[in-house]
């Protein structure tokens, strides 16, 4: 039910994106509306808050101790609106992946603790990035630009196992933690005529925040690098890679995870 309600937002704000840009191409402006799909595929890597019972402190690894390092693919869907006063964008990215894991000694999570044994686990990530982006200046045939924002960021980590001390009760336990961050960030595109109406398109971009603000412990970054082929003024089709570094700790909790997630996608965007 909340996935469907976060959906149901995320597009909801996109058809108010869209429709903004729509009054803008209207209204005579040099309004253009961005409709894009990704299908990305990303390997998770990092490691979260919880400690190896026989050597206190040693943090638990995603993938050789929870078996969560296996690409898993998934649609990044985003809308971009020129309205006249920059670029607004949209994105939404979901990535959840499962693991099972033979432990050899008992861990503790979130302040429960598991047996040795098998070790289940679901980890989610969502972001919605809402941006703004606007040209700084320009190089030759690079054009630099600016992105300014927040990022709505949950992480969800649920393990389930045999509860310490309980008897043999099987349990799971879930430790969420969701952060509004404010991001900032630089990007480079290049368009390239190669005649009949077509042209090659790179672009680059990086943004995020790099200092310590409620949960974001020092490091929340994004990179993105795109490259296409566009028809006209319409449909580009193109290949590029995504990244997101993380680095979160909840201080109320104890919940905290430093984690990344990287891979290829291909992608479709629609200019109209």
């Amino acid at each position: 039910m909340y996935r469907f309600q976060r959906l149901t937002q995320f597009c909801i704000c996109g058809l108010c994106l869209l429709l903004l840009g729509l009054v803008g191409c209207q209204a005579g402006g040099a309004g253009t509306v961005r409709l894009r799909a990704e299908n990305w595929n990303p390997t998770p890597g990092g490691s979260i808050q919880a400690s190896d019972l026989g050597s206190i402190g040693d943090i638990i690894d995603l993938e050789s101790d929870l078996g969560l390092g296996e690409e898993e693919g998934l649609w990044v869907y985003g809308v971009e609106a020129d309205l006249g006063v920059g670029t607004l964008e949209l994105t939404n990215i979901e990535f959840s992946t499962l693991g099972s894991r033979v432990v050899s000694s008992a861990i503790d999570f979130g302040g429960s603790s598991f047996e040795a044994g098998t070790i289940g686990t679901n980890f989610e990530v969502e972001v919605t990035k809402v941006r703004n982006k606007g040209s700084l200046f320009g190089l030759g045939p690079v054009g630099l630009k600016y992105l300014w924002g927040v990022d709505n960021l949950i992480v969800d980590t649920t393990l389930s196992g045999t509860l310490a001390g309980k008897g043999g009760e099987q349990a799971s336990i879930t430790r969420t933690l969701d952060e509004w961050i404010p991001t900032i960030g630089v990007g480079a595109y290049s368009i390239i005529p190669i005649g009949n109406d077509w042209s090659f398109e790179l672009d680059a971009e990086i943004a995020g925040l790099w200092v310590s603000v409620g949960d974001i412990d020092g490091t929340y970054q994004g990179t993105t690098l795109r490259a296409g082929i566009r028809q006209g003024s319409g449909i580009l089709l193109g290949v590029g890679h995504r990244s997101l570094i993380l680095d979160i700790k909840d201080d109320g909790s104890g919940t905290g995870a430093d984690f990344d997630l990287g891979g290829t996608f291909l992608f479709l965007e629609w200019a109209i």
